[in-house]
């Protein structure tokens, strides 16, 4: 399909001006991202970028068919309503017309406050029962419900709405049983949506439902159609491009020996689950060292159960704790294993984190990232919330950094501003995230390094204990050295941490991060970042551009 018009992603996407596919190499997903695309579009006055514009639009909408506020906000402005189809400007009109936000939500922003989901969905049925056809209230139980993870609940509370066959609420539909795996059922919903959210969002949609249900075949087809309907959507590509050429599927034994790394303090219940997970998973070729950060509950009786088994499935000395008399915080915890001999004769070197759950191919995953991209720095995954895989934790941070900004000043609270993308966390997990590709961050939950690379890159950084941002400052340093990190997509760990709208932060954690995100900024100088984002974008260019040639000549 795509080879019967020459070439014609890899042409269209030459055709855009760089200061735009600078923000779509990010990627084609999640509100405030899809607005500014659609914001830098119009702004600029070009007519020829007024599809991409319109598309941005409608797929924010898809994304959020629930969202009164914003479609009140594009219906009030004048040059939006000319770009988008009747169809959209009906379902548009018809979520405005029904979406109410009370005066006064006080004690809903405190029950979200506190993260009491239970007494949450009870307030909000209440309220349902009171406004009925309100849709903001709908549009809280849809989202606070699958945070929860609680899709029967949702499902109860949108049989008590009527416009069951509007767009609208066929979307909502939709996204709820894709949420609980009724791929099959999503994909006819969205689409039977129609194009109220536009050429492309039906058939991507439902392309990655049918990815879901098994039915790769199913999903080839609708993805080439959606792609060819929006040929800047970079999202639609990435994953299209591991589909054709069975990237997602792909699994590899890492080429050379691996050292896994994990360090505990106190968490008897979780470094146990853990180290059954990793026991359970292909780990041919690998040794297994734990570093004991001090712990004063069982967490030694943990590591010691273990230690039998694992040199039974590994060999003789292929487990190894380490134990220290106090906690020294994460980065010295990390810096202590990447110096511990026994693990630094190893080619590889990855660390975990002790409340994590692993599938059983993750290391194969990773070697078929680090086949793929052999330089990269390291090597990372998915990280999803163990309650609700349906909500990521971390994904492929690219490195943002405003190219006219204020000279450091230790007096604010961020002395040297710069930031890492957030795409992933603006709406619930539909597999387009799943693909890989160069970034300028992963995880530290799940961080491969060459042995070698990491050694030279130089130790974690110690004034950011105890934990927080010393894996992302590490990244930044590498990415500064031209050795920029690759996010393998098709690997999702789980992470039994919360975080997000599903998190309880304790002032104390907060402070920490905030104090070492403050710090962080200090140890990089902004010349340096510029420098770093620059390359990035580079090296995410010539990734793109090879993948949409091959799309083009399949």
């Amino acid at each position: 399909m795509m080879q019967a018009q020459g070439g014609f992603l890899t042409s269209h996407w030459a055709s855009l001006p760089e200061a735009l596919k600078v923000r779509l190499r990010l990627g084609f997903t999640g509100k405030r991202h899809l607005l500014e695309v659609a914001g830098w579009c119009l702004r600029s006055g070009d007519p020829a970028l007024s599809p991409l514009a319109a598309d941005a639009l409608l797929t924010a909408f898809g994304e959020n068919p629930l969202d009164g506020e914003m479609a009140t906000e594009l219906l009030a402005r004048d040059e939006v309503r000319a770009l988008l189809p009747k169809e959209t400007l009906t379902a548009l009109a018809y979520l405005a017309g029904a979406w109410r936000k009370p005066a006064n939500t006080g004690y809903l922003e405190r029950l979200l406050a506190l993260r009491d989901f239970g007494k949450l969905k009870t307030y909000l049925a209440d309220a349902i029962a009171k406004e009925p056809g309100n849709l903001f209230w709908l549009q809280q139980a849809v989202a606070f419900g699958l945070i929860d993870g609680d899709p029967d609940w949702v499902e109860a509370m949108f049989a008590r709405y009527e416009g069951q066959d509007t767009p609208v609420m066929t979307n909502v539909l939709a996204r709820t049983l894709a949420f609980r795996g009724r791929y099959g059922e999503a994909a006819r919903r969205f689409q039977n949506a129609g194009n109220a959210f536009g050429p492309s969002f039906a058939a991507s949609s439902a392309g990655l439902c049918m990815l879901g249900e098994g039915d790769p075949a199913s999903a080839h087809l609708l993805l080439l159609e959606a792609v060819a309907n929006a040929p800047w959507n970079a999202s639609l590509a990435f994953r299209l491009h591991d589909l054709l050429t069975g990237w997602d599927r792909e699994t590899r034994p890492v080429e050379g020996s691996t050292a896994v790394l994990l360090y505990t303090w106190n968490n008897e219940v979780e470094i146990d689950a853990t180290l059954r997970s990793l026991f359970e998973s292909d780990l041919t070729g690998a040794s297994v060292f734990v570093l004991d950060n001090g712990s004063t509950d069982s967490t030694p009786l943990v590591l010691e159960s273990w230690g039998a088994r694992f040199e039974k499935q590994l060999g003789a000395k292929r487990f190894s704790v380490i134990t220290l008399p106090v906690n020294i915080g994460a980065p010295a915890a990390r810096n202590w294993l990447l110096h511990h001999t026994p693990a630094a004769g190893h080619d590889f070197l990855c660390y975990l984190d002790d409340d994590v759950i692993l599938p059983p191919d993750w290391l194969l995953r990773l070697g078929a990232a680090v086949r793929r991209y052999p330089d990269a720095g390291a090597w990372g995954c998915k990280v999803v919330d163990h309650a609700n895989p349906a909500l990521i934790q971390s994904a492929d941070g690219h490195l943002l950094v405003e190219e006219v900004g204020p000279p450091l000043d230790l007096s604010r609270p961020e002395p040297n501003p710069f930031r890492l993308s957030d795409l992933h966390i603006q709406g619930l997990d539909s597999g387009m995230l799943n693909a890989m590709r160069p970034c300028a961050s992963v995880t530290g939950c799940c961080h491969l390094f060459r042995t070698s690379v990491l050694q030279d890159s130089g130790d974690f950084a110690i004034q950011l204990s105890p934990t927080q941002y010393d894996d992302m400052e590490h990244d930044l340093r590498l990415c500064e050295a031209g050795r920029f990190p690759v996010y393998q997509g098709h690997l999702a760990v789980r992470h039994r941490k919360r975080t997000g709208a599903a998190s309880r932060t304790s002032a104390r954690e907060e402070g920490n991060a905030l104090g070492n995100k403050y710090k962080m900024q200090t140890m990089h100088a902004r010349e340096d970042l510029l420098e770093a984002m620059a390359g990035e974008q580079a090296v995410m260019e010539a990734d793109l551009v090879g993948k949409l040639k091959t799309i083009d000549q399949a």
